[in-house]
């Protein structure tokens, strides 16, 4: 191509002119576009890894802002609810505060005791509706946070003095918070940023004061600060919703003197107008054209579809970071100069081997040239003589053969022929040969092999279509795939059409289920036949894959549930020898007679974390070095009788009612009485917490436990977590447990109205340590399968959304131990 199109665009160039443009180009181009590739690539790159990496600092802002504002919100909602404050409110109703001088006290001392808990609060006070101070608890060290609170004296009280915090709360109901920046100045005169959080105290009839509280700006400006991906040149900016900087990480992070240089540092001043507009506009995004930062912004706070904005709070705020562009794209830049000073000498180079390289075979070429015409004119004893030692050399080498053996050419052709014939008859006939044995060969392979035309008419099929199809060939000759597979739901998405379309090789797999043998996987693979670069048919292969996706999940489950069970015995170890020490030393520090009663309080505190700890650890222990199984001629109505007496305490606090429909005729069995009595309670509490979690209930809550005698009406496969022979080798996983159609079973069967289980979580409910409970472990349902599978049973979970959960244990009556 290079070649072609230099002699297009300059035929007047010799050969050797021509061939050094044509070495150096196609030493150069391809260097050059690989080169601007990577340049081009390596920026978007770039600009995309600084982009998501800012976003996500911007999220890890924003969450972090509003747990913080959360936790104040809590705080202050604590101090309204509580009953001191209550009484209080209903007292300012009737009389004056100074008529109730016991009741304030009492209520100093309970929001001290508060203040004295919490390290973020200047102050807090509370005013009553004449703008009069009641109780003010302010820190003595203003320096950072609150450590040491006293109450101020009612001297140095404030009288009709708060009408900003009156207009803040102007149109706040009951239980609403607003806050806004503001500045206090204590007696020294030192300026004091704080946030200013305030909540109406409304009686039964109107507002009676207002509550406040004072949190140290600084705390705010920490969550804001937290740990992010870009730390180095980049920089965090906090706004107003007029553009003024409350927080700038590279200028001044005092809020005192960022609000009083307002003109000079604003977002108008430093950035232009459409990138002001998209930062204060309360969406989420990025900027990466028009300014020299690449910029992630978004509201400090979410709104709602109203545009109000949450909880309660009604100043906007907006945060954004940023990194400058040569920040991120420097290396890039760098990489760039050097790939052209690389590229400048690499072509110099080229230049000069390509003048070396042309000047050894242009000669010769032309010595060639010469030879060809006296060859071509007759003159076959005419000789090439060049010494170049290379390609050439041999092509001159080939010159001289062609002019000796052009005279006996003809004949060797006719002998050719002859011989061709013989071995085309010969080949044809090893071919009738290898077909017969080729179909010997497709009628014993498992799979199902089909051929069919291109308008999907089956034409012929192996032996083994009968016997994975269930049809017969003879009935499905000459139909369309789509009538013989779709029925049944044996095939479900037509390959064949999908590589008619594509031209390529397709497959699929098809999940089924029959009567004999359970659930089956099917695999479908498409191989389109050209024939003379036409598409006219297509091979379709046709597999029973159902025993290698078996195996393929159990050995999934097998290498999880056997790292699950070595990292339990390993942790529970360590923890139980830790746990151990930290609760003697405790004991012993618990018994002194010198503490006092706050101190003697963290410490049962503690002392019932390690208890739940203990438990925990008890837990993974019992998962990774299980009991060995006991079985005994037991009642299973027995044993689910006693479970839900076991049960019956959290059953009942939670007002649930339980339904019990225990068949009378059920014949004792084989059964390890502690392990299924355990596993029967793991699925009793599980299925009253989804009951109690469900919101949505309008109905009672109730559980339904069951149990009866079921001649199982199709065969059920499971893998079982471990050998049901030795389930105390942790070692052991994977044995295959298959209940067929017309085995005796005795099922339990536990129904719950809850909250039901996702599609998506419920493929996982039984691996180990994954659980959707705040302080759940992950163990419990693991351990009831694992005793329902040493049993030689299995366990069948159905669940719909917002209806509830059905859990079912299938146990055979003859299992033998």
């Amino acid at each position: 191509m290079p070649r072609f199109l230099i002699d297009k665009l300059l035929p007047w160039l010799s050969i050797r002119s021509k061939l050094i443009i044509a070495f150096v180009g196609l030493s150069i181009i391809p260097l050059l576009l690989v080169g601007l590739h990577s340049i081009f690539s390596n920026v978007n790159m770039m600009e995309k890894i600084a982009l998501e990496n800012l976003t996500h600092d911007v999220h890890t802002i924003r969450e972090h802002t509003a747990n913080f504002l959360s936790s104040i919100e809590s705080d202050l909602h604590v101090l309204r609810h509580s009953s001191l404050l209550e009484r209080f409110i209903t007292v300012l109703e009737r009389t004056s505060s100074d008529q109730n001088k016991s009741l304030l006290q009492q209520l100093q001392s309970e929001i001290l005791a508060f203040a004295r808990t919490k390290e973020i609060y200047y102050q807090i006070r509370i005013v009553d509706s004449d703008g009069d101070e009641l109780i003010r608890i302010e820190a003595l060290d203003v320096t950072d946070t609150g450590t040491t609170f006293r109450v101020v004296r009612a001297n140095e009280l404030r009288h009709g003095c708060e009408s900003f915090y009156f207009l803040l709360i102007d149109r706040l109901t009951r239980d609403q918070i607003t806050f806004a920046t503001s500045e206090l100045v204590d007696k020294p005169n030192r300026r004091i940023p704080v946030m200013s959080f305030a909540i109406p105290l409304i009686g039964s009839k109107d507002r009676v004061g207002i509550l406040i509280a004072n949190v140290f700006a600084k705390n705010l400006f920490r969550a804001i600060e937290a740990k992010r991906h870009l730390e180095v040149q980049g920089k965090v900016v906090l706004v107003n919703s007029d553009g003024h900087y409350l927080y700038h990480s590279e200028k001044k992070k005092d809020w005192n003197r960022l609000l009083a240089s307002r003109e000079e540092d604003n977002l108008q001043h430093d950035y232009p107008v459409s990138t002001v507009n998209a930062i204060l506009s309360g969406n989420e995004g990025t900027l990466a054209e028009g300014v020299d930062e690449i910029v992630s912004y978004g509201p400090l706070f979410s709104t709602t579809s109203s545009g109000k904005v949450t909880p309660g709070f009604a100043m906007p705020f907006f945060v954004f970071e940023s990194v400058p562009k040569g920040f991120v794209l420097g290396p890039v830049r760098s990489f760039a100069l050097t790939f052209s000073s690389f590229l400048g000498v690499f072509l110099i180079v080229a230049i000069g081997l390509g003048l070396l390289a042309t000047r050894q075979f242009t000669k010769p070429i032309a010595e060639l040239h010469h030879g060809a015409e006296i060859i071509s004119k007759g003159n076959y004893g005419h000789r090439l003589h060049v010494e170049t030692h290379d390609e050439i050399e041999k092509l001159a080498g080939q010159f001289n053969a062609m002019a000796s053996s052009l005279e006996s050419h003809e004949k060797e052709i006719q002998q050719h022929r002859t011989k061709l014939e013989e071995m085309v008859r010969k080949r044809t006939y090893e071919l009738n040969e290898e077909k017969t044995k080729l179909q010997a060969i497709l009628d014993h392979v498992p799979s199902a092999i089909v051929l069919l035309d291109k308008d999907f008419q089956i034409r012929s099929a192996s032996a083994a279509f009968s016997t994975i199809t269930g049809r017969r060939f003879e009935d499905v000759k000459g139909k369309d795939c789509r009538a013989v597979f779709f029925k049944g739901g044996f095939c479900r998405e037509c390959v064949c059409r999908r590589a008619m379309a594509s031209r390529k090789i397709e497959s699929h797999i098809d999940q089924t289920c029959d009567d004999k043998s359970g659930e089956r996987f099917v695999e479908h693979i498409a191989i389109p036949m050209n024939e003379n670069g036409d598409l006219d048919s297509i091979l379709e292969i046709i597999t029973d894959v159902t025993e290698r996706k078996r195996f393929e999940k159990n050995l999934v489950q097998t290498e999880r549930l056997a790292a699950a069970g070595e990292m339990s015995a390993i942790i529970a170890h360590e923890f139980r020898n830790s746990l151990t020490s930290i609760k003697m030393i405790l004991q012993l520090h618990n018994e002194s007679e010198n503490l006092n009663r706050s101190e003697r309080k963290s410490l049962d505190v503690a002392l019932n974390s390690i208890e739940q700890m203990e438990n925990i650890v008890a837990e993974l222990l019992n998962f990774a070095r299980p009991k060995p199984m006991e079985f005994q001629v037991k009642s299973l109505n027995n044993i689910i009788v006693e479970s839900l007496v076991f049960a019956q305490p959290q059953i009942s606090k939670q007002n649930i009612a339980v339904k019990k429909m225990l068949d009378s005729e059920l014949p004792p069995f084989l059964i390890d009485e502690s392990h299924m009595k355990e596993a029967i309670m793991n699925v009793l509490i599980n299925a009253a917490h989804a009951v109690n979690n469900d919101g949505r209930k309008l109905n009672r809550s109730e559980i339904q436990v069951l149990t009866k005698r079921e001649c199982l009406r199709k065969t059920l496969r499971d893998f079982g977590m471990t050998d049901s022979k030795r389930m105390d080798d942790s070692n052991l996983y994977g044995a295959e447990i298959v209940l067929r159609k017309g085995t005796d079973c005795a099922v339990v069967e536990i129904n719950d109205n809850g909250c039901g289980i996702e599609r998506q979580t419920l493929s996982r409910i039984f691996d180990p340590f994954f659980t959707t409970k705040t302080n759940g472990t992950g163990l419990g349902l693991p351990m009831v399968k694992r005793t329902v599978n040493a049993h030689g049973g299995i366990v069948a979970v159905s669940s719909t959304l917002g209806k509830g959960t059905t859990v079912k244990f299938y146990l055979p009556l003859d299992h033998e131990t």
